[in-house]
């Protein structure tokens, strides 16, 4: 029987979210593309592959540019990843764009017009 509160995928999912933010700020400079945050991280239950998500402040590029252009720096996450996870194996990566803020400014902006 599980006690623990998550499963061990949502935890590594966590963990993998706070190492690439750590990376981000300590490692790597991706102000060139504007400002970029990972919102997400949605991995598989063997823990092979990770999905993140991120979302781009004031973009410099377009969205689909900054999106190949950072799943070309995948190997580069790879290592910093592999060296702070204790994992078998370190997770194969892929970026996607989250454009729920994007979706959440037009809603508001919908209802503010319908006030």
């Amino acid at each position: 029987m599980n006690n623990k509160p998550f499963s061990r995928s949502e935890r590594v999912s966590q963990q993998v979210l706070k190492t690439i933010n750590d990376i981000l700020t300590r490692e790597m400079d991706l102000r060139k593309y504007g400002f970029i945050t990972f919102s997400s991280v949605k991995m598989t239950a063997d823990l092979k592959h990770a999905t993140l998500y991120y979302s781009v402040i004031n973009p410099t590029k377009k969205i689909e540019d900054i999106s190949d252009e950072l799943n070309l720096l995948v190997p580069v996450f790879r290592k910093f990843l592999s060296a702070s996870l204790n994992l078998r194996s370190t997770p194969t990566l892929k970026f996607f764009y989250d454009d729920s803020f994007e979706q959440f400014e037009k809603i508001d902006k919908l209802i503010k017009e319908i006030d």
